[in-house]
């Protein structure tokens, strides 16, 4: 019996050493994380626009086209408190044209140290972009009717976007 409860004892004080470990290590890289600068909100732009440079060539091949807009928009849409950016695309038919072959947005986190892209939201119906507010992302949702020219659908459908793991819809 004084064997088994050695046992039981040691391995209690295993799982307490490497809990200790554990709380080390996380306690060293809260302080590690703590002196790096914090980013300014331009700079968590700037992150995202370059994360999504490298990015571009996957859509851009996928749809066959040539970027035709880009532009960064802020706001907190993860609910801590830090301005996220969201990068708002439109894609043109790599042949020329004027056509809409694709849009959409690719969402990134700021953590006020460095920013990850978090989701991407390319919906088969066409929008516009709207704002950031309340820990939302706020769209309109267009549609054409019979006499809506190509340019210019006239029914739009206010939408907020709902982020769920990697996907936004």
């Amino acid at each position: 019996m004084a064997g088994c409860s050695n046992s039981a004892k040691e391995k209690e004080l295993k799982l307490k050493e490497r809990e200790l470990l554990l709380k080390e290590k996380e306690l060293s890289l809260k302080e590690k994380q703590a002196d790096r600068p914090k980013i300014t909100t331009n700079d968590a732009v700037r992150l995202a626009e370059k994360k999504f440079q490298k990015y571009l060539p996957k859509i851009l091949a996928s749809h066959d086209a040539v970027l035709d807009l880009q532009q960064s928009y802020t706001g907190d849409f993860t609910g801590d408190g830090i301005e996220d950016v969201a990068i708002y695309f439109s894609l043109a038919p790599s042949g020329g044209g004027n056509a809409l072959v694709g849009q959409g947005l690719t969402l990134y986190q700021n953590s006020g140290y460095d920013v990850k892209v978090i989701a991407g939201y390319e919906p088969e119906k066409l929008f516009e972009f709207d704002k950031i507010t309340g820990g939302r992302i706020h769209v309109q949702e267009l549609e054409y009717t019979e006499t809506d020219g190509r340019c210019c659908p006239s029914i739009k459908t206010p939408h907020i976007i709902t982020i769920s793991g990697s996907r936004a819809y």
